[in-house]
């Protein structure tokens, strides 16, 4: 039932294959007259393709397949494994061919679907295989309809080799329908072929093409045997005895005109009884004497006569003397040498029939009815007078024709075709298993590896690259080499580069990373190792490693928060962390706090402390928290900085940083020419970041973060945070307030003592040096004086100095505010201008 369903819906499918091809017949005839437009021939083409689509899906199907299967097996054996069932009656073999008609229309639909549905199908090496497979089928499916193709051959011997010859073409074609869809349903269960991937196309190739070859020289090798078997004409080994037979029958008469009136029997009849040996003179008892060792000769065991009587080994004729003893006197008990006629049963005899010059003297021709052409189940000879040895003549009146039956050797040659069959299939699988096992094991899963590592790039720039394994080919090596080109990539594009890395990685043609920018919105950081001049001047070569150790730290921290490290100018750093929602609108912002919420009694509670995630802000500010920290308590940094020369210029320096923090758009993409770029940002924004962390040397802090940034801070960070000063920097007209984090002062001396304590929050490990009240105190004052009143707020910032006269912030404001007699300039806008970049 399976298989006639999915036959009946190949069929449905051809059905409405040839409607649609008779459709656009018609469409192209009327062509002329009204042509399509663009649209119509478009949507054509969509037809066109979504039907051969539908049916490759059908042709696919695992239903199909595994009919597809079936059909195949039983092509290679269905014969075969029919002849060895007993064989059943010739009368059951329409069973047989019509199976066999199945099995030829279905090949017949699939090939005419893969031909004109499957791309580069057509006239591939596959088409050309399965198209000499289906004709394959031909003389089976002829058989149907009751003609002996086998019989053009002529000869027995002839037959013999042409069913050879079909049967190894068939075998060696059919083979390959049962390698291609085993490796297909293979290739189909596990679905990827290479670490969860799917097949590479240089695999694919490489398979074809070694299943190609190893198809070809098998298939030679079998041809190559057969057409040996043509030089093997087993006709002639019977036409010696018939031959024989009839020269001794012409002499018996010694008369052509009593041969010519039937008188040549009696005349040898005349002398039968005195035949005893073969010691006799006589013509005829010749001819009687040889025709009986002909019977004894050919009939093995003299068939089963009369059931048990048979001379076989059974019935206790063990040796050769015994056999031959016992077929004399079968042939003397039931052979009539006066009529020549047998009395035994013809059907069970190995000699079915025997005719001596158109005259029968063994069975007669209706005895070997029941023996099948195909598969040889009889050896049929002839000869004829004047003609030949193994040439045609049934139609001679004078003939000779001796038919063996055959039935052992017709299930000997099914065996053995079984087993052919199968050593061609297992020959054919094992060899393309393990060529192609070395050739994925060597070539194809390293260079898949390859291409996974360029399209893992090309779709995800950044990813992190798996470490190669070990090894000593030249893929490995390649491979390697491969990997830490990636990885130096990734390295030296950064994020700002990942754009550029994918779309040069994934574009077919020439290099061209000098592609148009990408708007985007970021936190842009920008720090800077100060005294570094001094630093270069003393550390000379031990520079490189003091501003590396720096930027691994910094780099670092960043990187656990989120962000990117972009830049590295000198002893500055760039550091971005993407946005991917814009940030909060003017309308939406919280109100400006100058100081502390006090609403904790016991200090400023923590971003996650309502369960909510941190901010981009809020991690971009941990990071250069962090920095500030590890900076100043990395081991070597503080061996490098107590350096001679760096004591005796700067007594006491350890090493110090100044970080600035803004946000907004920038322009990302490739900066510089075909000879060097760099991946970079372009923005105001992010001078702004820069003028930032200079002004930090000018308020004497470590941080300094913009009003925009400020805006994006959780509450619970904001508060940790005071508002400076508000400032116009270089390079801008817009005041904006700028806020500081009061980083703690550490008495870490090594990396191991900041490292994050287990249930602690980071702001409660690391709180500001500050506490509430002091920011709170600070924000009034500076309340007080952006809105003029300087008189009030000078008061406030002296006493923030008694509790903390190093605070740099309050110097700043106070130098300002006495610079000026504690009064305001008469055009006050609550801002103030910022000189230095």
């Amino acid at each position: 039932m399976p298989a006639r369903s999915a036959m009946a819906g190949m069929f449905r499918v051809m059905r409405s294959s040839s409607s649609s091809l008779r459709l656009r017949g018609r469409l192209s005839a009327t062509e002329d007259h009204q042509p399509h437009s663009s649209e119509d021939e478009e949507e054509v083409q969509k037809k066109e393709a979504r039907l051969k689509m539908f049916f490759m899906d059908i042709a696919e199907n695992k239903w199909v397949t595994g009919v597809n299967i079936f059909f195949t097996v039983f092509a290679l054996y269905g014969a075969d494994v029919w002849e060895l069932l007993g064989p059943p009656p010739i009368s059951a073999d329409p069973v047989l061919h019509t199976m066999s008609m199945l099995v030829f229309l279905f090949f017949c639909v699939e090939f005419a679907v893969l031909t004109r549905c499957k791309d580069k199908y057509k006239f591939s090496f596959f088409f050309w295989l399965d198209l000499l497979a289906t004709i394959s089928l031909i003389p089976d499916v002829i058989l149907l309809f009751k003609v002996d193709v086998w019989s053009i051959g002529g000869s027995s011997g002839d037959q013999v080799v042409i069913t050879r010859i079909f049967r190894a073409a068939r075998a060696g074609t059919r083979t390959v329908r049962i390698v291609r869809v085993i490796r297909l349903i293979t290739l189909s269960r596990s679905g990827k072929t290479q670490g969860g991937n799917t097949e590479s196309k240089i695999g694919g190739l490489l398979a074809i093409g070694i299943t190609h070859k190893i198809i070809i020289i098998v298939g030679l090798m079998l041809l190559n045997s057969s057409l040996l078997d043509l030089l093997d004409n087993h006709a002639v080994d019977f036409a010696l005895p018939l031959r024989s037979l009839e020269s001794l029958l012409l002499k018996c008469g010694n008369n052509s005109a009593v041969v010519a009136a039937g008188g040549r029997a009696k005349l040898c009849s005349n002398h039968s009884a005195s035949c005893v040996d073969a010691a006799s003179d006589s013509a005829c008892c010749a001819f009687d004497l040889f025709l009986r060792e002909t019977l004894v000769d050919h009939n093995g065991d003299f068939g089963m006569l009369d059931g048990d009587r048979s001379c076989s080994h059974a019935n206790g004729y063990t040796s050769v003397e015994q056999k031959e003893k016992c077929k004399h006197e079968e042939v003397a008990r039931q052979y009539n040498f006066d009529s020549y006629s047998f009395s035994g049963d013809c059907s069970r005899q190995t000699l079915r029939f025997l005719r001596v010059l158109g005259e029968d003297v063994f069975c007669s021709n209706s005895s070997f009815a029941d023996l099948r052409t195909t598969p040889v189940e009889l050896v049929d000879s002839e000869v004829c007078a004047g003609s030949p040895n193994g040439v045609d003549c049934k139609d001679a009146p004078h003939a000779s024709r001796l038919v063996l039956e055959n039935l052992t050797g017709a299930r000997a040659e099914a065996l053995l075709n079984i087993a052919q069959v199968t050593c061609i299939v297992v020959l054919l699988g094992i060899s393309s298993f393990l060529f192609q096992r070395d050739a994925n094991r060597l070539v194809i899963r390293p260079l898949a590896k390859m291409a996974r590592l360029v399209q893992n790039l090309s779709h995800n720039p950044l990813e992190k690259l798996e470490q190669a394994e070990g090894g000593e080919l030249e893929t490995d090596f390649v491979e390697r080499a491969l990997q830490k080109f990636g990885q130096m990539l990734q390295i030296a594009f950064g994020e700002a580069g990942s754009e550029i890395i994918g779309k040069s990685l994934g574009a077919d043609g020439d290099l061209n990373p000098m592609m148009a920018g990408r708007k985007m919105t970021a936190v842009f950081g920008f720090s800077i190792v100060r005294n570094f001049a001094d630093c270069t001047e003393c550390l000379q070569e031990d520079v490189m490693v003091f501003v590396n150790t720096i930027a691994a730290i910094v780099h670092r921290a960043v990187k656990d928060t989120g962000g990117a490290p972009n830049k590295n100018i000198g002893e500055a750093f760039l550091m971005a962390w993407r946005i991917t929602e814009p940030p909060p609108t003017p309308a939406l912002q919280q109100s400006h706090s100058f100081g502390s919420d006090r609403e904790d009694s016991e200090g400023d509670p923590a971003s996650q402390r309502d369960g909510r995630e941190p901010t981009v802000a809020d991690r971009a500010l941990q990071s250069f928290v962090r920095a500030c920290l590890e900076v100043q308590a990395a081991e070597d940094l503080r061996k490098l900085t107590e350096h001679p020369k760096m004591q005796e210029r700067l007594p006491g320096y350890r090493t110090t940083m100044g970080f600035g923090l803004h946000v907004g758009w920038a322009i990302e993409g490739a900066i510089g020419s075909m000879l060097k770029i760099d991946a970079s940002y372009l923005s105001p924004n992010v001078n702004l970041a820069a003028r930032l962390e200079s002004a930090t040397e000018q308020f004497e802090v470590d941080i300094l973060m913009s009003e925009k940034f400020a805006d994006m801070l959780s509450p619970q960070v904001r508060a940790l945070c005071r508002a400076v000063d508000r400032v116009t920097v270089k390079g801008s007209s817009e005041p904006m307030l700028i806020y500081t984090y009061d980083v703690p002062h550490s008495m870490a001396t090594s990396m191991f003592e900041l490292e994050p304590l287990a249930g602690i929050d980071f702001w409660d490990q690391f709180r500001p040096s500050t506490t509430p009240l002091y920011r709170e105190d600070y924000g009034q004052a500076v309340q007080l004086y952006l809105e003029g009143n300087w008189a009030e707020a000078l008061p406030i910032i002296e006493g923030c100095l008694v509790q903390w006269p190093e605070d740099g912030p309050a110097l700043v404001l106070k130098t300002v505010m006495e610079k000026n007699s504690c009064q305001p300039p008469p055009d006050w806008k609550g801002f103030r201008e910022l000189t230095n970049k």
